[in-house]
This record gives structure tokens, C-alpha cells and sequence, in this order.
């Protein structure tokens, strides 16, 4: 299930499961069109040539419009920010002339390590999409093995699918459960506590998220429904208030819940204001506002 960002990291990922198994992988679920769940699509082909791999009908479409066609560009970005980057480290400030502090420094030259190495591997990757596509659900039943394929609603993309084992009671997620703290870029907000609750309702005992920890109760995803929740709300608020997005950006912080999702942890702060409240409080916004959506549900 999933490849990774990039063609080593799926191998890596393929080393992995033969150690487990002689047997060859037959089928790859790729939950949703995020560059990281796709990369290593074609490792896999080349080490399994008969393998097939399946998607939501969205997410074929999405993984091909916003990750494939739009690659060549994103590498290019990658190649101009380095010598900017190095700028920075050279001058020590950024080009607000704001000062570099050690901790600052030390995440500039991490990303310059980042991108160097990303670029060769953004570069060889040859786009491999799902095979067989499916909406609403897709059942594969190999031997006492039932494997159901999911799409329960909109979430963190459009095309988000879980993979359940029923009885295993195991449920993987992909992105819709993120641990520790959620990924909110271009979701679909408003829904994505139903989802959540929809699969909660499926009672697996074991949760793998699409990054994070394994949950093995419903704690966490229940305290992702509440921050859903109450994003909507604050932001829906803040319209009625006659808030335009900017002051609505300043009025929804979402302090409380960067206190329970990060805690002290000053790394965690970081990501819950970079990976959720920024992009989602304008998204947020936006969909309130009924602006038309980049991916549109068809």
C-alpha cells in the first residue's frame, strides 16, 4: 500500500516486504494522489511486472493533472532555491534581512541537503498510474482473506481510499489519519469529520495512519473530528463577523489545538502552523466563500 516520495525510498520500502514473503506483491493501493504515496510506483513494476495498482478514479486523474504533468516545474523550483538558500547561509539573514538564528541555519541547510538529493530522484521517476480504478469500493477475496478497498467520503483529497481487512479488523488509512500532527493541504474540511466517523465505524482494532504512529483505539481520530470541526466553525464565524480572509487568518489561530497536537514541542508547533493552520485556514475560507474548488468532486 503506497510507495513512497521516490524511486529509493520504494525500493527500500519492496527490500522490506521481501524479506517478509517469497511471494510476489500482486497489488499496490495508492491512497491518494500526494507525490509521497506514488514515487516508488515504478520500482515496484520493475521488480513485480505483473503487478496492478489501484486507486480511486479521482486519484488516477489527480496523481497524473497535479503531480505528474506539473513535476518538471516543481524540480525547477527545487534547483532555483538552492543558490538563494545559499545566499542566506552566507550572509546570515533571509531576504527580509531577518537574522538566521542556529536553529533556523541549521533547518536552511537541511533543506539544501533536501533538494539536492531530491532533485536526481524527482528527475528519474517515470510516472506510473493506478492500473484499475474504482468510486465507491472494490473487494478483492484471496483464499480466507477478504481485503476491502474503500472510498468513504472527501478528507484530506477527494480521492482518499482505506484499505480494511474485516477479519483482521485492521484498517490503513492513508492520509485521512495523520499522527502526530495532520497534513490539511486542499482538503475538504467540512467532511472530513464524517469520513473520520466512517471509519471509526468499521470497529478495526488496529489503525495504521499514513504517517505516524499505529493507533489502537479511536482517541486520536476523534480528536481530529473535534479540530475538523471546530475549523469550520471558527471560520464560518469569522465570515459572519464580515471577516475578509486576511483578518480571518488572524482571528483563527487555532492556539488551543497547537497546544494539544504539539504541546511544548517546538518542531510540532512549527508543522501544526505549516502543515494545518496555515493551508487549512485559508482553504477554509475559501470553500466557505464558495469559491470554485481546483478539484472539483465530479
Amino acid at each position: 500500500m503506497d510507495t513512497g516520495l521516490f524511486p529509493s525510498t520504494g525500493r527500500r520500502m519492496a527490500d522490506e516486504v521481501r524479506k517478509l514473503t517469497n511471494k510476489p506483491v500482486r497489488y499496490v493501493v495508492n491512497t491518494h494522489w500526494h507525490d509521497d504515496h506514488h514515487g516508488g510506483n515504478q520500482v515496484y513494476r520493475e521488480i513485480w511486472p505483473d503487478v496492478e495498482f489501484i486507486s480511486h478514479a479521482r486519484t488516477r486523474t489527480d496523481a497524473i493533472e497535479q503531480s505528474h504533468e506539473p513535476r518538471a516545474g516543481n524540480t525547477a523550483r527545487l534547483e532555483k532555491a538552492i543558490p538563494d538558500l545559499e545566499r542566506w547561509l552566507g550572509t546570515g539573514e533571509d531576504d527580509e534581512g531577518k537574522p538566521l538564528d542556529a536553529a533556523r541555519r541549521k533547518r536552511v541547510e537541511q533543506a539544501i541537503a533536501f533538494y539536492r538529493a531530491a532533485i536526481p530522484e524527482l528527475e528519474s521517476i517515470e510516472p506510473t498510474t493506478p492500473d484499475l480504478t474504482f468510486e465507491d469500493a472494490l473487494v478483492l477475496r484471496r483464499g480466507e482473506r477478504t481485503i476491502e478497498i474503500r472510498w468513504l467520503g472527501l478528507g484530506n483529497t477527494r480521492g482518499d481510499v482505506v484499505v480494511f481487512l474485516p477479519r483482521e479488523r485492521i484498517v490503513a488509512t492513508g492520509d485521512l489519519v495523520v499522527h502526530p500532527i495532520p497534513f490539511g493541504f486542499g482538503s475538504y474540511y467540512a467532511d472530513w469529520p464524517d469520513t473520520l466517523g466512517n471509519i471509526d465505524a468499521l470497529e478495526a482494532d488496529i489503525v495504521f495512519p499514513g504517517h505516524g504512529a499505529v493507533q489502537r483505539d479511536s482517541a486520536y481520530i476523534d480528536q481530529l473530528r473535534a479540530l475538523f470541526h471546530d475549523l469550520v466553525v471558527n471560520v464560518e464565524v469569522a465570515i459572519a463577523d464580515g471577516a475578509n480572509l486576511e483578518e480571518t487568518q488572524e482571528r483563527v489561530t487555532l492556539a488551543e489545538w497547537k497546544e494539544k497536537f504539539a504541546g511544548s514541542d517546538d518542531r510540532k508547533q512549527r508543522s501544526f502552523t505549516a502543515f494545518f493552520v496555515q493551508p487549512a485556514v485559508e482553504r477554509a475560507w475559501r470553500q466557505a466563500m464558495g469559491e470554485p474548488d481546483t478539484q472539483k468532486v465530479q
